[in-house]
């Protein structure tokens, strides 16, 4: 299955590259470490182990079409791992309404015994946003018509405020609404907050951060009420 993998990863970056040599894609890579895996209030790593997490995104000139290769690598568990592929259009509805669509797949591929039928699934995605406004609010819907078979809305905002000429700190929060997504219930999930100091040496962007998150639905994840955790996020 590794050997797989690997072809795969090949494939999508030369489809990058060459995508980049037909429509000056621009091409950004990044690597985060974080202390626990929480995705929309799920603990995806439990023993509270940290993960390793490479991206690449290739954005294909001013079409406003990007493709997003994603991977998650458990210090805990090898069947934690995880790949994802996410194509996205970002477009402008109007001057001060952005917009954006899109198609994510999820899998599974350390899994024993792995099957795309059982250790994969699809969203697709729908986001609005109005950057001018104060916060910047935006509201994404997530659709996961496969194995997941639900709907998940996420309400996000944000700040920044300057600490000096070259450096602040941006505070950002988000409230999901999970309706039966991997769950049999619906009602509002998590509430989560986040804080950043992003910092820039040469070309690379480093971007420690503190999270918490407060559960709101105990199926999300059960005996839990909160979770908290730090990362670090090298964009170059």
């Amino acid at each position: 299955m590794s050997r797989k993998l690997c072809v795969a990863v090949l494939l999508i970056m030369l489809f990058g590259l060459l995508a980049s040599l037909t429509l000056e894609a621009g091409v950004e890579y990044q690597i985060d470490v974080t202390s626990r895996f929480i995705w929309r209030g799920f603990d995806l790593n439990p023993q509270n182990k940290p993960a390793l997490q490479p991206g690449v995104t290739f954005s294909f000139g001013e079409s406003g079409l990007s493709l997003n290769l994603w991977s998650s690598f458990s210090f805990s568990a090898r069947e934690l791992d995880e790949l994802d592929v996410t194509l996205t259009y970002d477009f402008k509805l109007t001057r001060n309404i952005a917009l954006a669509i899109g198609l994510i797949h999820y899998g599974w591929y350390f899994v024993d015994g792995f099957t795309f039928k059982d250790n994969t699934t699809q969203e697709i995605f729908a986001t609005i946003g109005l950057p001018d406004l104060p916060l910047a609010p935006e509201l994404t819907l997530y659709y996961d018509f496969a194995n997941g078979d639900g709907l998940y809305f996420e309400l996000g905002i944000g700040y920044s405020v300057p600490l000096s000429e070259e450096l602040s700190l941006e505070l950002s929060a988000t409230l999901g609404y999970n309706d039966k997504l991997w769950i049999a219930e619906s009602g509002l999930s998590d509430l989560s907050f986040c804080a950043s100091v992003p910092f820039k040496i040469e070309t690379v962007t480093i971007s420690p951060s503190f999270n918490i998150m407060f559960i709101l639905l105990d199926a999300v994840n059960p005996g839990t009420n909160n979770e908290i955790w730090g990362g670090v996020s090298i964009v170059f």
